[in-house]
């Protein structure tokens, strides 16, 4: 591609000076510079649908590992239901051995004591209310028996019914490491076809003018979802001051006998207003966390905030280096704001915490929360990749207040 440009030029100029001397020539030149425009138009149609191919590959990596994160949850949860499975059974184990050994002490006594022991008692006692006392004696002795037994039977239901759910369970456990392993596969060939497109993609010689006209869109598009998330926090910070002043208001000065004797009511969006901003300023405010809060990876910073990006451009953010898949943890309680893919910044979330305080996290294999869920400090919530187009495995991490950069490096430690 680099080549053909200046070689249209040079066809250009050269069909200038033949234009009047020689029509073959002319007409030589002009079939030479259609044939070059079309591969020009051919090769560039090319990188287009190579960059489309990539995103695509990105996106489904995106799927797949959001899938082997949810299996992993199951199995953990399969396997905490198999420990506690494990020890009712000992438990219920432990229970069945106790009503036998009490049923084999009852049954040695009766068979000690001879086949017609209870008749023998009868007959010797002198008095009715004796024989009507040995009487109800064999008869509690005989509900106690059968007592036991009964036991015993509701035990032997549940150590039955607990081993059928610890077969399942295991059949459901084999099942999920089997998909498990499947989706493993899934993701390394799909890293493998992304590694490939993108190569491709490098081999696509490009403008320095190109590459930095296509950060700056990607810039432009992450402030512009940074100023609508502002707009968004300001309006809601409006709409509950409009409201407690109503309140306060139609407390002072109550305008009917209705009024006074009823509280106002809470629209449906400001209970849900106030709900949010109870559980964003809970605890220790985010602006007094400055140089205590954790990094969201374990990773070496490859670019810090403020160095040199290009020529024009300086990095608002950091860039860590950790393996792939590693767990993104968020920094500090918030809500999550965007959950979502992202030119120039592949699967990217924004946590938008108290006072205006927001922290990002992108070139993401995986995002795992929506937008509109509550996070907390350490939870977490994507996993380390190379989306749109990186060259290696890292995460881009930004602090803001409101849309200002802040140097995460002055709030980690």
């Amino acid at each position: 591609m680099k080549v053909y440009l200046p070689l249209l030029i040079l066809l250009f100029v050269s069909w200038t000076h033949a234009n009047a001397a020689d029509p073959k020539k002319q007409q030589q030149l002009q079939r030479d510079i259609r044939e070059l425009s079309k591969e020009l138009s051919s090769q560039q149609g090319e990188s287009r649908d190579l960059q489309s191919e990539v995103t695509k590959l990105e996106k489904k990596l995106g799927e797949i590992s959001d899938k082997h994160h949810q299996t992993e949850k199951k199995i953990d949860a399969t396997l905490s239901k198999l420990e506690d499975s494990v020890r009712k059974q000992q438990k219920l184990d432990a229970e069945l051995q106790a009503q036998k050994s009490g049923l084999a002490q009852q049954l040695q006594a009766l068979y000690t004591a001879g086949e017609q022991s209870h008749l023998r008692l009868l007959l010797r006692q002198d008095e009715p209310s004796d024989i009507s006392r040995t009487v109800r004696y064999f008869e509690y002795l005989n509900e106690n028996r059968v007592t036991r037994i009964q036991g015993i039977q509701k035990t032997l239901n549940d150590i039955e019914a607990v081993r059928t759910a610890i077969e399942k369970d295991n059949s459901y456990l084999q099942e999920l490491n089997k998909t498990l392993e499947q989706q493993k596969v899934d993701i390394q060939g799909t890293l493998k076809a992304r590694s490939f497109a993108l190569d491709n993609i490098k081999g696509d010689i490009r403008s320095a003018e190109k590459k930095l006209s296509k950060l700056k869109t990607e810039e432009a598009n992450l402030q512009a979802v940074l100023d609508r998330i502002a707009a968004n926090k300001a309006k809601e910070k409006q709409q509950t001051s409009a409201t407690t002043a109503t309140e306060e208001q139609q407390t002072a000065k109550p305008s009917s006998t209705e009024a006074t004797t009823k509280p106002a009511k809470t629209t449906k969006a400001e209970a849900v207003t106030n709900t949010s901003s109870a559980t964003l300023n809970s605890g220790k405010a985010f602006s007094k966390l400055r140089g205590q809060l954790p990094w969201p990876v374990s990773g070496k910073i490859i670019h810090s905030y403020g160095s040199a990006r290009n020529e024009k451009q300086r990095w608002r953010g950091v860039v860590l280096a950790a393996p792939g898949g590693s767990k993104v943890k968020a920094i500090a309680k918030g809500r999550v704001a965007f959950s979502g893919w992202m030119d120039g910044y592949g699967h990217l979330i924004i946590i938008e915490h108290d006072n205006n305080y927001m922290s990002l996290y992108g070139y993401n294999r995986a995002v795992y929360k929506k937008e509109g869920a509550t996070v907390n400090a350490n939870e977490t919530i994507a996993a380390v990749g190379n989306s749109s187009g990186q060259s290696q495995d890292a995460l881009y991490f930004e602090i803001r207040s409101g849309t200002t950069p802040q140097n995460p490096a002055r709030w980690c430690r």
